[in-house]
């Protein structure tokens, strides 16, 4: 789970007037959370090697674990919270 933040007013105030920098997360693109493909090759015998990609969260809405292209056996897309902005997206400079 994912650490809370908490901004009192007047720090609120100077983000939005720029006076605190902030940048979007260079982790997760200022989405708060990554998203993987993890999936096993059809021609792992075994099907114990078990593969990671990063994927972008288009990807992931539009991936259907029924229509999987013939080289994967198995397939599935989970979302990890970014460990880096704590699911914020964004971080200072």
């Amino acid at each position: 789970m994912a650490d809370s933040i908490s901004l009192e007013p007047e720090e609120l105030r100077d983000i939005i007037k720029g006076n605190i920098p902030v940048r979007k997360c260079p982790d997760c693109l200022g989405e708060g959370e990554s998203w993987t493909l993890h999936y096993v090759l059809a021609n792992d015998p075994d099907e114990d090697n078990e593969q990671f990609k990063d994927v972008s969260s288009q990807f992931a809405a539009d991936f259907n674990e029924d229509d999987l292209p013939p080289e994967y056996s198995d397939g599935a897309c989970l979302s990890y919270d970014c460990e880096t902005c704590s699911t914020v997206g964004y971080v200072w400079n």
